[in-house]
């Protein structure tokens, strides 16, 4: 139920989104993340380690030409992700279980509600959402988002924590203008019928080139947007600003933003 994957996946966005700014931008992440991610190459179903060894957490899926999207997945064949993956899936299954007894006790009252009025009633049924925190937790944890924007004039994102984005205290990323992050946290999240806890996966965002610093709004409780506008310019034929967004295991955002080679990035921006 639980895949063991990490995603790193890199959307290029730009005015200016022809092949050689993508091309260009693309080599250079992929360039600026290799020393942080010192893994062997999947097959390419992105299944097994194509050396066939247990011995790596990671696994890197070849690059396909083209494509704008880099996947780094858990070995499932790494004796800790399995065991990582037993842990979860009993707690998910607690929860689950949990789940399926709240239905029935639903249905019963539900069953007894249309006898007594003649009116029925719906019934939640088991659902993915089930799963609860723990599920949450593992499936933003197995995995890291990296999207890729650059030549925005306006870069946006909207945040729903219980944390508020805010720079990042201790880290420092060379040549990055500003560093936003969110720390992993729970919040709660209202519907009509009730109020359940959500699990917010840990985030990141760099900011590089010509790019104001960025500004957090409190859009309401637990909704934030974080937004900066590019500096003017007028040479629009060369890559002015990159905005790097990261989301997911909060130790390996760390060893992403402490262990790549940026300046790969900031050739692009002279």
């Amino acid at each position: 139920m639980i895949a063991l994957v990490l995603a790193l996946l890199v959307a290029t966005q730009a005015p200016h989104d022809g092949a050689p700014y993508e091309s260009r931008v693309m080599a250079a992440v992929r360039a600026a993340l290799t020393p942080a991610l010192p893994y062997p190459d999947s097959d390419e179903a992105g299944e097994l380690p194509k050396d066939g060894k247990p011995t790596a957490a990671w696994m890197v899926r070849p690059l396909v030409a083209g494509d704008r999207s880099i996947e780094v997945i858990a070995n499932p064949l790494n004796v800790s992700n399995q065991q990582r993956a037993t842990r979860a899936m009993a707690l998910i299954q607690a929860s689950l279980e949990s789940a399926q007894r709240r239905s029935e006790a639903q249905y019963e009252r539900a069953i007894a509600e249309a006898k007594r009025t003649g009116r029925s009633q719906d019934v939640d049924g088991v659902t993915l959402s089930d799963e609860g925190l723990a599920g949450a937790r593992i499936d933003a944890e197995d995995h890291v988002t990296i999207d890729v924007q650059f030549n925005q004039p306006i870069y946006s994102f909207a945040v729903t924590s219980s944390i508020a984005p805010a720079p990042a205290p201790t880290l420092s990323v060379p040549g990055a203008v500003a560093v936003i992050t969110v720390p992993s946290n729970v919040y709660r999240q209202k519907s009509a019928s009730s109020t359940d806890d959500r699990f917010c996966p840990a985030e990141m965002m760099l900011f590089f080139g010509a790019v104001h610093a960025p500004n957090v709004d409190d859009q309401s409780t637990n909704d934030y947007t974080v937004t900066t506008n590019a500096v003017a310019g007028d040479n629009a034929a060369s890559v002015r600003s990159i905005l790097i967004r990261l989301r997911g295991n909060e130790t390996l955002l760390a060893q992403i933003a402490r262990g790549s080679d940026w300046s790969r990035l900031l050739e692009l921006l002279k």
